[in-house]
């Protein structure tokens, strides 16, 4: 993936298994990091850029790559990002070794000419590598089933308050699990790209549930938990030097993730 990456610059799945608890990668010796890349592209090659992911997308059935060199992708707007699972930072040792898992199958062709076409295409990459945080992670006890969207919250950490961030996080994960919220929240912080990034995301099924019914707010308000959520909030204000939040949603053709190898995964 690290090549594929490279040669798109030159020029970070099954929708039931993308949203699984990173604390259950950590006890099962998953995934730790995330590949983050982010395509902004232009509007009139949206769906050019698009079609040319899913043919690469094709090649990856073609050549039956192993779960541990899937990917997913997400969509808002004209802008795509992909999230590439990486068990850890050695797999970058070995930048090429994505491709080879390619060679001498059916799908090299394929892949060869898919690559091919995003010289033709008009965009700018930007790469981050997220460290999964499962201590500052919430899972409901019942996960909501094939979400459709995922809700991502950036917080850009103010220098020498990173742990007074995550105490402020990890109190914050306490009202979540006390209010029982039914959606999943997952944590990262960025440890190669954006200096201070620490992210969070909630896959979610509907987006006008997500904002009505089935909001925080709601599940806070029924169990009383606002006035302190609000302090905590207060308090979270003063430690970070930027917020950003946005809704993408998951494109399930231009991901590629074996479901038998990634029933467990995130």
């Amino acid at each position: 993936m690290r090549k594929m990456m490279t040669v798109l610059a030159g020029l970070s799945l099954f929708a039931g298994g993308w949203s699984q608890a990173p604390a259950q990668q950590a006890a099962d010796d998953g995934p730790m990091y995330r590949e983050i890349v982010r395509f902004e592209v232009a509007p009139a090659h949206a769906a050019a850029f698009e079609m040319t992911m899913e043919k690469i997308a094709g090649a990856a059935k073609l050549a039956n790559l192993s779960a541990d060199y899937g990917w997913l992708f997400f969509r808002d707007g004209a802008n795509f990002t992909l999230v590439y699972p990486v068990k850890s930072m050695a797999y970058f040792d070995d930048p090429e070794q994505w491709m080879r898992q390619f060679s001498g199958t059916p799908g090299e062709a394929a892949l060869r000419e898919a690559l091919g076409e995003f010289s033709k295409l008009d965009y700018s990459a930007q790469t981050q590598i997220q460290k999964v945080l499962p201590e500052h992670s919430y899972q409901p006890a019942t996960p909501i089933d094939n979400p459709n969207y995922v809700m991502v919250y950036m917080n850009w950490v103010r220098p020498g308050h990173q742990e007074a961030h995550a105490a402020n996080t990890a109190a914050l994960m306490e009202l979540i699990s006390e209010a029982g919220w039914r959606y999943a929240v997952h944590a990262y912080e960025t440890v190669i790209g954006d200096g201070g990034l620490r992210v969070y995301t909630v896959p979610i099924d509907n987006l006008a549930t997500f904002h009505g019914e089935g909001s925080l707010r709601t599940s806070l308000t029924q169990k009383e938990l606002t006035e302190k959520w609000d302090t905590l909030q207060g308090e979270r204000m003063k430690l970070v030097r930027a917020m950003d939040s946005r809704d993408q949603e998951f494109v399930p053709g231009m991901s590629y993730m074996p479901m038998a190898e990634w029933s467990g995964g995130d």
